[in-house]
């Protein structure tokens, strides 16, 4: 039940990814981008109508974007893992569990959409970097207010960290972006990169923010080295590739699997 309303979200989030920036509001039934004819509701049922249909419409037979399908799998599989995560059961978990649950996947469908919407045109919404800071923010208070926090032990530090210091993470860890991105006139890293740190920051605590970024340049090295060793190379140094994703993929392994970079390593 909660992957199947995690990919009914999923579609929701493909028109938010769509219609922005195009000047077409979130309002108004969803139509085909190639004849334009109104979808019926069995043609909106996230991931059967893809694949009943072929990935094409069927009115025109245009293909389909495999983005819809893509989307709508993976934001299933991200309320199903902030489910496994948070261990929120809607029989016995109380009041702040629950408002944890629903900000935590408001807080990850969100990071969906800036992820693809990045990848499709490499820039990251300050509309989106706000919300996603507010809600971070929000998700913060609650589990500090209610006591989910608690102290973290750093090796490293050989001390505890106080929950207070997470007010101070989005900061923090946005500080290293923003300089890269003055001292290189954005050449090296966008300002949406920094924005998108400062949420991360708050919505995963100072260790476990540091951690993401940790996990997020590593992880972005490897794919930048194979794609400059290409024959063709059609990459260079100066080609552009969008850090949002990487990212969000070292959050995933920080939220998910609970690895943290300072426990890990020291």
């Amino acid at each position: 039940m909660v992957f199947i309303l995690g990919t009914v979200i999923g579609s929701f989030l493909n028109v938010v990814i769509y219609r922005t920036g195009s000047g077409a509001g979130l309002r108004g039934r969803s139509k085909c981008l190639s004849c334009g004819k109104v979808l019926t509701v069995a043609m909106l049922i996230p991931l059967f109508s893809y694949l009943f249909q072929g990935g094409r419409c069927a009115y025109c037979g245009a293909k389909l974007s495999v983005q819809y399908p893509l989307v709508e799998a993976a934001s299933g599989l991200l309320f199903l893992f902030v489910w496994w995560v948070d261990r929120f059961d809607p029989v016995v978990s109380n009041v702040p569990e629950m408002l944890a649950y629903l900000f935590d996947t408001a807080a990850w469908s969100l990071l969906l959409v800036i992820i693809t919407y990045d990848l499709y045109h490499k820039i990251i919404l300050d509309r989106f970097s706000a919300i996603f800071a507010l809600l971070a923010g929000v998700t913060l208070f609650l589990k500090w207010r209610f006591g989910l926090l608690t102290p973290e032990f750093l090796p490293v530090f050989g001390i505890y960290t106080s929950p207070w210091l997470d007010l101070f993470a989005g900061p923090l860890i946005m500080l290293p972006f923003t300089l890269l991105w003055f001292l290189s006139g954005g050449r090296a890293m966008g300002l949406g990169d920094a924005k998108l740190a400062f949420g991360l920051g708050w919505f995963l605590g100072l260790s476990g923010g540091i951690s993401a970024v940790i996990f997020a340049f590593w992880t972005a090295f490897f794919p930048s080295l194979f794609l400059l060793l290409l024959p063709r190379k059609r990459f260079t140094m100066k080609s552009e590739i969008p850090f949002a994703p990487f990212l969000v993929l070292g959050s995933m392994i920080v939220f998910f699997l609970g690895v943290d970079m300072f426990t890990w390593a020291f």
